[in-house]
This record gives structure tokens, sequence and C-alpha cells, in this order.
């Protein structure tokens, strides 16, 4: 199931990541509770097309933003998968001290 980038980006924003614009695309890097980019944690979209982010597209997020299975990116898109719960999970695999 398509998820819309408008409700990406608003979660992501408000979950540590910081967005930054190039050319058509959206890059989005995390940044830990004291203000250090991680480049291992990271995803892009295009900020171009309908405002859905496709079912192949979640999948390469999922990798890159080191969830375990796309459920969980759309529970963190639908803010049900808290700021605390993708600390906790980072943490556990090692990306964050």
């Amino acid at each position: 199931m398509p998820a819309k980038k408008r409700h990406f980006a608003s979660a992501a924003l408000k979950k540590g990541f910081i967005e930054i614009r190039e050319g058509n695309h959206v890059f989005y890097r995390y940044q830990t509770s004291n203000g250090q980019i991680d480049d291992r944690i990271h995803t892009k979209v295009s900020h171009g097309g309908n405002g859905d982010i496709s079912d192949s597209l979640l999948a390469k997020m999922t990798i890159q933003m080191k969830f375990d299975k796309k459920e969980d990116l759309m529970k963190y898109i639908e803010c049900t998968f808290t700021l605390e719960m993708y600390r906790d999970l980072l943490q556990s695999k090692g990306f964050l001290e």
C-alpha cells in the first residue's frame, strides 16, 4: 500500500531526520540527539510525481532506515511507531550509543 510523501516527511521531521533538498530529490538524514548527522541512516524521495511513495520505494526505505519490516515503516509514518521506539531500534542494531 503506497504512503503519502507529505505524511512521511511530517513523521521523519518529527522523529530525528533533517531534510535536504537537491534537484528533484529530498534527502532525509538522521540527526542524533546530540546533533550529529549519521549518514548510515538515511533515505530519499522524489518531490515530483503524484504525491505517493510506491511500495517498491517503501521497501528500499525500510532497509535504508534500518527497519526490520515494511509494516514498521508504515507504523512510523502513521505515528504509532514513536521516536523513542525508533531510537531503541537503532540502538539495538548498534547505530546509536
